[in-house]
């Protein structure tokens, strides 16, 4: 018993310094943690490739390929490898036609942007000189002035113009070079991770099977058994979260570029592919989407683009009220509340991924510690009603049955059916 609350003691004290330790030397181990995911970076991207890409892989093995090999035995051996390449061919056939059909109309809209810009200056201009005559009336200072401009720029920046330029060619020059390195490292990281995301579900099985081996030999019972656990609660959250909202999303998307083409909007592909993506990111995704979509058509004419938010508001409605409920369903668990803590929080740590990713992994949690709650309560002889009790939904309204006597028309054929038994 003394070894037990000695060993306990220990743990605690262990875990108070490792914490300390975290705290203080935060900084340095934000880099190792940097460094060692820049190494890990092509393998991570093809774990994340073979996690999303092993849906539809299971889909054709298992469903699709299901009765293959049933007469023929040697052509169960093809149904690993031709589902390997059919999904991989699908996904990326899919992607390769969206890029190649979106690059045409991206440049048509950067075109037509570049062919307005006459316009634009000249609205600017016109602006410009109206602020110019209201400060020089109000002030005295023509801000046309090379020395006033100076000044101005002086008093933003604490530099004189020199300077200012000096600062512009120091600093963003060499930002968008290192931008540029790290666009071509990012391409190299995720076809290095397409290529390792092949390998990983060409052999998943056995790499699971020696993955599990691994644990249960050199983990004690209780941990494997838990750490199995909380990655089923995981894998059964994130995987159904995210193939629901890919769905949800694509739908989205289709439904979009029916409504633009109908209504004649500029750009449909273009604008339903963004508002497809972004809306895989819960909460925020759908008005972070509108905002380029909606600039685009600024560009061309101001009321389209309100017709195009309007739409757009409409769209939402349908998907967050009647088809978003019906794919995603209780796949979440989590209040509205939750969502969008999950999205702020992960997507500070993370970026975009971690908008995405922070609902699952939030609801994964969630599970967790509220099964964990429930088994202590339980221990403890304890209900959660005991402690606060559940707040009580208002009654609903008793549903009125239709009664014969209430309806003229019914008793009148009740009448005709009782004489024609009696007869």
């Amino acid at each position: 018993m003394k070894n037990v609350k000695l060993k306990h003691i220990m743990l605690v004290i262990l875990y108070t310094v490792a914490i300390i330790f975290f705290f203080i030397h935060i900084s340095d181990v934000a880099k190792v943690l940097k460094f060692i995911f820049s190494v890990l970076a092509p393998v991570m991207y093809g774990l994340v490739i073979a996690y999303l890409l092993n849906y539809p892989y299971k889909a054709f093995k298992d469903h699709a390929f299901k009765k293959m090999g049933n007469k023929h035995a040697w052509l169960k051996k093809l149904r690993s490898p031709l589902s390997l390449i059919l999904s991989y061919v699908i996904v990326f056939g899919i992607i390769s036609f969206l890029i190649s059909t979106l690059i045409p109309e991206l440049s048509s809209s950067v075109t037509t942007l570049i062919d307005n810009i006459p316009m634009y200056e000249q609205a600017v201009k016109s602006a410009s000189d109206s602020v110019a005559d209201f400060i020089q009336h109000w002030t005295g200072y023509n801000i046309y002035e090379f020395a006033t401009y100076s000044n101005l720029i002086a008093l933003i920046t604490g530099n004189d113009t020199t300077e200012f330029i000096k600062n512009i060619a120091t600093n963003y020059i060499p930002s968008a070079f290192s931008t540029i390195m790290g666009i071509g490292n990012g391409l190299y990281n995720w076809g290095l991770g397409i290529v390792i995301s092949i390998y990983l579900l060409a052999g998943k099985e056995k790499l699971i099977r020696q993955f599990k081996i691994a644990i249960v030999a050199y983990t004690p019972e209780k941990f494997h058994k838990r750490f199995f656990k909380i990655a089923d609660v995981f894998n059964n959250k994130c995987g159904k979260f995210i193939v629901g909202k890919i769905i949800d999303s694509s739908i989205i998307g289709v439904m979009c570029f029916i409504g633009l083409t109908i209504f004649r909007f500029h750009y449909p592909l273009l604008i339903s592919v963004i508002i497809g993506v972004f809306n895989l990111i819960p909460f925020f995704g759908p008005v972070i989407g509108a905002v380029p979509a909606a600039f685009l058509l600024l560009i061309i004419n101001p009321m389209e683009a309100l017709g195009f938010i309007v739409f757009l508001i409409i769209l939402q409605q349908f998907d967050g009220n009647i088809l978003g409920p019906k794919i995603l369903g209780e796949t979440v668990g989590i209040s509205g509340f939750w969502i969008m803590i999950s999205v702020i929080v992960g997507g500070g740590l993370f970026g975009v991924p971690g908008m995405l990713l922070g609902v699952p992994f939030f609801a994964a949690i969630y599970t967790l510690i509220e099964e964990g709650a429930v088994q202590r309560l339980r221990k403890k002889q304890i209900s959660a009603d005991d402690i606060v009790p559940e707040p009580e939904e208002p009654p609903k309204a008793p549903k009125k049955s239709l009664k014969i006597k209430d309806n003229p028309i019914l008793e009148k054929a009740s009448e005709l059916i009782n004489k024609g038994k009696n007869k």
